[in-house]
Parts: C-alpha cells; sequence; structure tokens
C-alpha cells in the first residue's frame, strides 16, 4: 500500500513540474531537479488526496510507502486525482472522507488499494498493448486496452482512463488517471456483495447458527437492507448451551413445538442489533437488540469489550467486523440468552 501510494505522488508531481502550466493547477520547481515520486506529489495540487491517502496509509506501523516509493525504484505509478478519489469515497458506505479510514485495518485496506496503483519497473505509455496485463505490487493484476486511449481495467466494472501519461520522475514514471483502482480482496471488504445469510451459508464455524436461522425462518429477515449487526455464536457455543440444557436438548430437532421454536427465534432475535455496529463503534452500555424490549450490554473488558446477557456469563468476541453487504457479523463463543429463555429452561 505505501508503495503505491508514494508512487503515484510522485508520478503526479513530476509531471506539474515538466509538463503543466500554472493553469493546471502546478507549480514550477525552482531548482530544475527532478524530483521522485514522492517529491512530485507533494508538489502537485490535482493529488492532494493521494498525498493525503499516503499520510493516512503509513500512520499503519507495518506500512512504509513514503520510504518505498522515495527508494531508487524504477516503478511506475498511475495516480488518481482528487475528483477520483472523492467519487471513491462516495460510493463507499460508512466513508465520507479519507479520515474514516481510522482503524490498523482499514489503513492496511488503504494502503492495498495504494500499492495496487504500483508497478515494480517503468512501464512508458508506449510500451502498453490491447490487452497487456501487469502485476501490481499489491499482488494483484490490472489489464491494459487501447480503446479511446490508454485504459486500465481493475476489478469493479469501471475502467480507469489515463489522462496524462509518460510523468517523469527521478525514480520512475507517474501517468494520472481518473478513477481509483480497487482489487477485488478490497472490493470484497469495503462493497461486499454477500448478505449476512450468504456468510453464515459459507462460514462452517457458524452451521448450527445457519440451521437455526432457517429453522425459525429468519432468513429472509437477516437478507433484508438492513442494516444488521449479528453477534454469531460458534458451534462450539451451541454445542456447550445444548450439552448445559441436557437430554431433552441435543440438537436444534429437539427445538419441536411451536414454543421451542418460538423461544429459538427470540434467541436469535437477541443476537441481532437494528444498526451496523462495527468493533471500533462499541461503548460501553446498553444496546437494544432485534428481540422487543430485551437488551444486551456491552462491557469493557481490557482493552476490549465483551457481550452481557441475562445470564451470569459473559460472551467474548472472536473475531470482529466480518462484513456484509447489509451490515456486520461479529464471532462470539457463547450462546446470549435473554431472561425469559433462563425462565423456560428453568422450569
Amino acid at each position: 500500500m505505501r508503495k503505491l501510494f508514494f508512487g503515484i505522488v510522485a508520478l503526479s508531481a513530476l509531471f506539474s513540474l515538466t509538463n503543466c502550466s500554472d493553469d493546471d493547477g502546478y507549480t514550477a520547481n525552482p531548482s530544475g531537479e527532478i524530483p521522485n515520486i514522492v517529491e512530485t506529489a507533494v508538489e502537485v495540487d490535482l493529488l492532494d488526496s493521494l498525498v493525503a491517502a499516503l499520510m493516512k496509509a503509513d500512520e499503519e506501523s507495518s506500512t512504509n510507502l513514503v520510504q518505498t516509493l522515495s527508494g531508487a525504484g524504477p516503478f511506475t505509478v498511475f495516480a488518481p486525482t482528487n475528483d477520483a478519489f472523492a467519487a471513491l469515497l462516495e460510493s463507499l458506505p460508512g466513508y465520507s472522507s479519507l479520515e474514516d479510514f481510522d482503524t490498523d485495518t482499514e489503513k492496511r485496506l488503504l494502503a492495498q488499494i495504494l500499492s495496487y496503483h504500483v508497478l515494480p519497473t517503468a512501464v512508458s505509455s508506449s510500451m502498453i498493448q490491447e490487452g497487456m496485463t501487469a502485476e501490481t505490487v499489491q499482488g494483484g493484476e490490472l489489464t491494459f486496452s487501447l480503446a479511446g486511449g490508454v485504459r486500465i481495467s481493475d476489478a469493479t466494472s469501471e475502467d480507469a482512463r489515463v489522462i496524462t501519461p509518460d510523468v517523469l520522475t527521478s525514480n520512475g514514471i507517474v501517468h494520472i488517471i481518473d478513477k481509483v483502482l480497487v482489487p477485488q480482496e478490497v472490493l470484497d471488504v469495503l462493497l461486499p456483495q454477500n448478505t449476512i445469510v450468504d456468510i453464515a451459508v459459507a462460514t462452517e464455524d457458524v452451521s448450527i447458527l445457519r440451521d437455526a436461522v432457517i429453522k425459525t425462518f429468519l432468513a429472509d429477515t437477516l437478507n433484508g437492507d438492513g442494516p444488521f449487526t449479528v453477534f454469531a455464536p460458534t458451534n462450539a457455543a451451541f454445542l456447550a448451551l445444548l450439552d448445559a440444557l441436557g437430554n431433552n436438548y441435543n440438537g436444534l430437532d429437539d427445538f419441536d413445538t411451536s414454543e421451542e421454536l418460538d423461544l429459538l427465534k427470540n434467541i436469535l432475535l437477541y443476537h441481532v442489533i437494528p444498526a451496523e455496529v462495527k468493533s471500533t463503534d462499541l461503548t460501553a452500555g446498553e444496546v437494544a437488540t432485534a428481540f422487543a424490549d430485551n437488551t444486551i450490554e456491552i462491557i469493557a473488558s481490557g482493552d476490549g469489550f465483551v457481550i452481557g446477557d441475562a445470564s451470569e456469563v459473559d460472551a467474548t468476541i472472536e473475531a470482529a467486523d466480518i462484513i456484509a453487504s447489509n451490515g456486520v457479523i461479529h464471532l462470539i463463543d457463547k450462546v446470549l440468552l435473554p431472561q425469559s429463555a433462563l425462565d423456560f429452561f428453568s422450569n
């Protein structure tokens, strides 16, 4: 990610120094020296968002894009304009600015996007051929076409267009483009296509939860627009509950009366918050659930949080922020029980 970001910055800056007038928003380099990719980007107003993205990604300790793209190279950087970044942010639910990439995970995603714009070699526009592919520093692949100029295909349905080619820097070549390129791995996270139910169906560790959702006819609800937050008990959590209930409940098939099916449905709804709450949004306090008039409690514990129900045992979040198209899933190690369930099982 860092490599990509700095490559883009430097390339744009170089172009501004060598090919653009003041009317284009660029300033000349008074020293006459050719800057590197990063130095170029910093000096170009058109690439302010690229520079900001580079700095934001580098806040994560494992990335070092500025240093990389200030190195010897050579690199090729496809540098998105400010308008390109604005269009990307407008298309992403929950992201109105680069400052919204505020967790380490999101900064790593930003770094992946940036490094997807960088090739580990110098490629001028004259070297690009119809149908050519190239592997990026991020590890993904870009495909090129020459229909109406140089165009670049990424994992989305819209191509990027090179609007200013062949900006030379001291450590590579920059091509300014009109779209932010997005690799498939990042697209799956930021613009997921799978609903909460789709993810549950595909995740073996929550297969009992999946079967319970189907059994209680909640699949259509959790396939809806949402957004929802689901605290999803693992199979081990369900098996622990069944074991604690004794011989009367050896599996979901033992929930066979209308009263037991209603109970199971309410237990499941007790795990659903009718809003999107990522791990970074968690704060201590009670939260209303989709089981009407029932709340769970978010409890501070060490550096994180545990989830409290009507019992005396809290649930631990084992995996957070599994993003779906209609919400988010957090895997937990315990089935949450409302007071009505405790009363039912104690009779």
